[in-house]
């Protein structure tokens, strides 16, 4: 299951990892973002993550390189390889998070399924529930009894908090009205289980 549900909490939570999950940077998501007046194509937003830092890292090669990347893990890797000096990685750290709210609110607000799904979880705590992540994630499992209880939360959850911007955001968006209204028709137990089919 991509996407559980704490139901027993308030707010409840959504904990999310696998790549099928929509709210994964690794998930298969084809979206476009304006860098540099150029508009890109991205097949995921680790992808946009990624390209972004090699540019940061003044490495346009390393950058032409990960945006003919198919697969997320392999992105994550060329990033991680990146040579980057001190004031570099200082800069990035300050940056990584705007960087992820802009390339999560181009995902977001270009498909109609995810961005439904994002809505859903109106009101509630979004959790990226990976056990080796204590910056993006809540250095917890999907499966951990802990992750239920956000005292106990081992991590920031960074991608939690701005996936909630994200959501919080196109929300108020008179664009997304239409969506909104859809959802809202939805009671809190029928969005649950929306979620948990995802």
């Amino acid at each position: 299951m991509p996407i559980r549900v704490v139901k027993n909490k308030t707010p409840k939570i959504v904990l999310f990892y696998t790549a099928s999950c929509p709210f994964s940077n690794f998930n298969s998501t084809e979206f476009s973002a304006k860098i540099q007046e150029k508009t890109l194509s991205f097949n995921c937003s680790e992808q946009y993550f990624m390209y972004r830092k090699a540019l940061l890292a003044g490495d346009p090669e390393s950058a032409d390189n990960i945006l003919k990347m198919k697969k997320p893990l392999l992105m994550k890797r060329a990033g991680r390889k990146l040579k980057m000096s001190e004031e570099m990685l200082k800069e990035w750290s300050s940056k990584s998070g705007e960087v992820m709210f802009n390339g999560c609110l181009q995902k977001f607000s270009q498909n109609e399924n995810l961005r439904l799904k994002l809505f859903r979880t109106r009101g509630m705590f979004l959790a990226e529930a990976s056990a080796r992540d204590k910056l993006w994630g809540i250095g917890l499992g999907v499966n951990d009894k802990r992750a239920e209880d956000r005292k106990q939360w081992k991590g920031v959850n960074k991608l939690g908090t701005i996936l909630e911007k994200v959501r919080d955001e196109l929300w108020e968006n008179e664009e997304f009205r239409r969506d909104r209204e859809l959802i809202e028709k939805e009671d809190e137990e029928k969005r649950c289980e929306n979620l948990e089919k995802a």
